[in-house]
């Protein structure tokens, strides 16, 4: 339940963006963080949930996060304005670092070993099914109901979920886990991110020469500097920047940033193409992205068997490859270019998404120790929403600067010419992506036993359920 709500979310709030901006009156920016707040505040807890959930008991924590999340959905649902929507995301990814996090380490708990493949398999396989069905969904909320329904309509599950884990689940911890949390880490890991994320999307409104952005970019800069010396040197890290010292791991969270940072460019902005630009409605446009969605549903089932035939290198270098031309096709359009031309680059994100997804994680944890599966897991988790926040604030800088040299134009004109070119950033991102998969994964690795489900970056995130139960790599 929570799990299945936690994915939907990710696809169905894109589709409820447009209607979103017409009703509160909000800002290019200002929609930015409906997204940017939610996964931003899930980055920089969801290590430190599932930490909090081996010290406390993880039966506790997630029932304590969903009942955050469900407040949050009810904030959003009921939102007056814009900026209090905005304070229902940041409560909403408070209790999503902890649903995602221990999500896994619940499902892997519950059952024997001969049973918990098949349970695994569920728990990932209702993953890629959020996922695959979440625009249509978004699209049929929005336009019979109402924007605020893409909230509401998680509150029923979630309160059955509730009742249901509290029924029979039974309490499970790391009795070896300390009882220290890295407190300075992530007040300085927040400041960091929030206030670089903040002057690029607000660079523009400020003027990228101003006092306040540049201030505000030096203090986010000096806090993530902060943030770095003090993992070093604390107990119990949010990340061990030693893993990056393998190469494999390195190549794995490099492919992870840069493919999940360019899907957050493309479901936040090409829904709102379609319905602003190609006066689709919502519904259309759902039908429409699913080519984005849809084809991990058919491809990852089929990766264990495609990763131990070929190795997880080959599967994610084409994948990386797949999703740059992609999105290459997609700034190919102009004030007269229609869904023809986004379909096929529509179609190879989708399948570069199926390769990349699983042998991704496998990469990954095939290269650490059993001792660093949890650490391990959880930066990977981590990296992929960071990347998402951080990209979409860095595109959406690039389509406010581009839109500015054609103001006093049309709007299809204007939304496309700066949509275009801000998406040339992606393209230099993925094929950096492309690269460094090639050069640093390893041909070949063993298929983890713990799979992975979609593309929000929360999806493989049981981070922590590897520190503790035998489903760990």
């Amino acid at each position: 339940m929570g799990l299945f709500m936690l994915m939907l979310d990710s696809t169905v709030v894109t589709l409820a963006l447009p209607a979103i901006r017409r009703e509160l009156g909000a800002s290019p920016s200002e929609l930015q963080w409906v997204v940017n707040a939610y996964l931003l505040t899930v980055a920089v807890f969801v290590v430190t949930a599932g930490r909090l959930g081996d010290m406390v008991g993880r039966k506790r924590v997630f029932l304590v996060a969903l009942a955050i999340f469900s407040g949050g959905l009810v904030v959003a649902a009921l939102a007056p304005s814009i900026e209090v929507l905005v304070v229902a995301r940041v409560i909403q990814g408070v209790g999503a670092a902890g649903m995602l996090t221990l999500s896994l380490a619940l499902v892997s708990s519950a059952f024997s070993d001969a049973d918990r493949p098949r349970a695994l398999g569920i728990w990932a396989g209702v993953s890629a099914l959020a996922l695959a069905i979440g625009p249509l969904v978004g699209g049929v909320l929005v336009d019979q109901l109402s924007w605020r329904w893409v909230f509401w309509i998680g509150v029923p599950p979630l309160a059955l979920g509730f009742l249901w884990t509290a029924r029979a689940t039974r309490e499970t911890r790391d009795e070896a886990a300390g009882r220290h949390l890295d407190v300075p880490g992530v007040v300085t890991l927040t400041l960091g991110l929030g206030l670089i994320v903040l002057a690029l999307v607000q660079g523009d409104d400020w003027g990228w020469s101003s006092a306040r952005t540049l201030v505000v970019l030096a203090l986010g800069i000096l806090a993530a500097i902060a943030f770095v010396v003090i993992d070093e040197h604390v107990k119990s890290p949010i990340v061990e920047f030693d893993l990056f010292r393998n190469r494999p791991y390195l190549g794995a969270t490099a492919a992870a940033f840069c493919l999940v940072g360019a899907w957050w460019a493309v479901i936040f902005y090409m829904p709102q193409y379609l319905q602003d630009i190609l006066g689709y409605s919502a519904v259309a446009s759902g039908v429409l992205v699913l080519p984005i969605t849809a084809p991990m549903v058919v491809i990852s089932p089929l990766c264990e068997r495609l990763i131990a035939r070929v190795g997880a290198k080959v599967l994610m270098t084409a994948g990386m490859l797949c999703a740059t031309v992609g999105v290459l096709i997609m700034t190919r359009i102009d004030a007269t270019s229609g869904y023809a031309l986004l379909l096929p680059g529509f179609l190879l994100f989708g399948v570069a998404l199926g390769l990349v997804y699983t042998p991704m994680s496998t990469a990954a944890m095939a290269a650490m120790p059993r001792s660093k599966a949890g650490i391990a897991a959880g930066v990977l988790a981590m990296n992929r929403l960071l990347a998402g926040s951080v990209l979409l604030a860095a595109t959406g800088a690039l389509f406010a600067a581009f839109g500015h040299e054609r103001d006093g134009a049309p709007l299809d004109v204007h939304y496309t010419y700066a949509l275009s070119h801000a998406l040339w950033a992606t393209v230099a991102l993925l094929a950096v992506g492309t690269v460094l998969t090639a050069w640093l994964v390893e041909g070949r690795a063993t298929p983890t036993p713990a799979p992975d489900g979609g593309p929000q970056p929360s999806t493989a995130s049981g981070t922590m359920a590897n520190r503790s139960t035998s489903t760990s790599p």
